[in-house]
């Protein structure tokens, strides 16, 4: 019979952000909650003004605020999921279902979206004009600064914490900096005799919130059809600078935010003992989690250094694994 390979796994976790992951998840929460309060008062100022005075760009832009709070809420929901430590089922954990939610939020958008443009067509065809107030120029300039300090804010904690749920919402609220101030210009121009911007003002918003659902399912797709979040010649670099290693191929890694799965397989003195060779892959596991600067789980493969093992890459390619199957079949007499 054939001899076993060996294989090392060496694993180095950083802990995360906010001391430990129940820190982290609770830090989320926070965020969000208070996300929460802010993205309910500013849709509710926006979208109760805008149907009192009619104007369409104000309702659509209330209406996009407050989908951003009911995103909220599934977040709040998806984080409680998420943050469940790994089980039997589920080895790697549930961080994926922060990917999932952020798929929420974008359907959230596209109903946001589908609502701005029902109203527009009836805008089209009544023409009605809407009435601006200094009153209206105020509340815009309010909840203006509000999203301001939501989109920085949810954007540092984001990046802090890691977290793919925060990220695509602050890409979110950040369209809703870009909408106010659409918005204020179309007050302005009704102002000045053009009710026609208001329609044109709220086709713009519909284009941002698109725009905005179409980046966050583009995100949520690479993430789960597992892209390799860090360059393989990267991981290599890391690798190939601990003394002892000798090659290295076969580098895969997958995850994100918060998280980077590697495995790799390196070459060693095929005289070392097992040992000797362990404590080369913990070194590798600890530079390459260090290379990266953020939570890397490396599992590390150990191989002899000779030509077998030295090529680039260990290819599986249907020939090659039937010539091994007949050559085991040949070992055992079958």
């Amino acid at each position: 019979m054939p001899r076993d390979e060996h294989r090392e796994r060496a694993t180095t976790l950083t802990p995360l952000p906010e001391h430990g992951h129940g820190g982290r998840t609770r830090a989320i929460q926070r965020t969000l909650l208070g996300v929460l309060a802010l993205n309910v008062l500013v849709g509710g100022a926006k979208l109760g003004y805008g149907l009192l005075t009619g104007s369409l760009a104000m309702t659509a832009d209330g209406v996009n605020s407050l989908m951003d709070g009911a995103s909220n809420v599934v977040g709040l929901v998806a984080i409680a999921v998420a943050s469940r430590p790994p089980d039997p089922n589920h080895p790697y954990g549930h961080r994926r279902f922060e990917t999932l939610t952020s798929l929420a939020i974008a359907l959230f958008m596209l109903l946001a979206l589908q609502e701005i443009l029902q109203s527009a067509w009836h805008r089209w065809q009544t023409g009605a004009a809407p009435t601006v107030t200094a009153l209206s120029f105020a509340v815009m300039l309010g909840t203006l600064v509000i999203n301001l300090f939501v989109a920085a804010w949810e954007r540092r904690a984001g990046h802090r914490l890691r977290s793919s749920i925060l990220l695509a919402d602050a890409r979110h609220t950040a369209t809703d900096v870009f909408v106010t101030l659409s918005v204020i210009g179309g007050l302005v121009a009704i102002r000045l005799g053009l009710p026609e911007a208001d329609l044109v003002i709220a086709l713009l918003i519909a284009l941002v919130i698109a725009w905005g659902a179409w980046t966050i399912i583009r995100d949520a797709a690479l993430s789960l059809s597992d892209v390799a979040p860090v360059p393989a010649p990267e991981i290599a670099r890391a690798a190939r600078a601990v003394p002892g290693v000798e090659g290295v191929h076969n580098i895969r890694s997958r995850g994100g935010e918060g998280l980077i799965w590697v495995d790799m397989h390196i070459q060693v003195d095929p005289t070392l003992r097992v040992d000797e060779a362990h404590d080369i892959a913990s070194d590798v596991a600890a530079r390459v989690e260090q290379a990266l600067g953020e939570p890397t789980d490396v599992t590390v493969h150990v191989e002899p250094a000779n030509p077998r093992h030295l090529r680039p890459t260990r290819g599986y390619q249907p020939d090659e694994l039937a010539r091994v199957h007949q050559q085991r079949d040949r070992a055992t007499g079958s």
